[in-house]
């Protein structure tokens, strides 16, 4: 499975690297959580409201990309935008999941705290810079407020309530750099099965923490294949992403990241283009 989905080539840089500018609000690198934190809050935008997706096509000048999101019209009705940064898929990846937890049993939620018990003693044994509860103790704490606003509001409201959340940028910001943290750790400690993938993993542990340092946590990196499959392992979420590209193939690209046996668990859909992840929503 995870040879499968290393290898597929739309990640890749050569694709991404010429869009990716437009996107990207400027960050300084640094490996300093703390120093992450206050970088990730300068001149930050927000998730917006959903927009229908038959005005998509008109984002597009390249005719192939134009005709590939006039074709998803036939299943998905709507799509979300969020800020063009390097956290673009930690940004609507969690907006995505937590949007679905108002439809599911608050086990949901149980399970994912669960699935992130062993990342504390995983991060000891790696050395990695930072306090750990700094990040997942926000982390935690947002999970239970959802699981407690979804009891007692509508789906509506819940929705309304999470959007409103979401322009609080602190908050999401520790939340998604908590979300970098975790796949930080999972690359480090399975440095086996992704080094093959990550050329800067041949020395083993070592160049895996040296690589997550400044690929993986700071705000301004994009999430490369590895970081998806990565932290979908962790959490164990399934995700799949739909892909916009200019290759002249004509069926659609929909990628699976990660398929979990249990089909209460929500899974999130993203919307891919060179550079970029959007939410994207399936009709009814």
């Amino acid at each position: 499975m995870y040879n499968q989905i290393l290898e597929a080539p739309f990640w890749s840089h050569e694709a991404s690297d010429a869009v990716r500018a437009s996107w990207r609000d400027e960050y300084e690198a640094c490996d300093d959580f703390s120093m992450v934190l206050q970088t990730s809050q300068n001149g930050c935008r927000k998730i917006l409201q959903k927009e229908p997706l038959s005005s998509l096509p008109h984002e597009f000048e390249n005719e192939i990309m134009k005709d590939k999101a006039k074709k998803l019209l036939a299943n998905y009705s709507e799509y979300r935008k969020v800020p063009g940064d390097g956290s673009c898929f930690y940004r609507s990846f969690i907006y995505s999941y937590l949007e679905q937890l108002v439809k599911v049993s608050h086990e949901e939620e149980l399970r994912l705290l669960g699935a992130l018990e062993p990342m504390w003693e995983k991060f000891q044994r790696l050395h990695l810079p930072g306090s750990y509860s700094d990040l997942h103790d926000p982390f935690v704490g947002f999970i239970l407020e959802c699981m407690e606003q979804k009891q007692k509001l509508s789906v509506s409201g819940y929705q309304e309530w999470l959007f409103q959340e979401s322009q609080n940028e602190q908050k999401f910001a520790n939340i998604l750099l908590y979300l970098r943290l975790v796949t930080a750790i999972e690359i480090c400690t399975e440095v086996e099965t992704f080094k093959s993938y990550i050329t800067e993993l041949g020395q083993g542990m070592p160049d895996a923490i040296g690589y997550c340092l400044e690929e993986v946590l700071p705000v301004e990196e994009d999430a490369q294949q590895v970081n998806l499959t990565a932290l979908t392992n962790v959490l164990q979420v399934p995700l799949r992403v739909v892909n916009i590209d200019v290759s002249p193939i004509e069926e659609l690209n929909i990628h699976i990241i990660y398929e979990s046996p249990d089909s209460s668990v929500p899974t999130v859909t993203l919307l891919y283009r060179p550079g970029h992840y959007d939410i994207i929503y399936e009709k009814s």
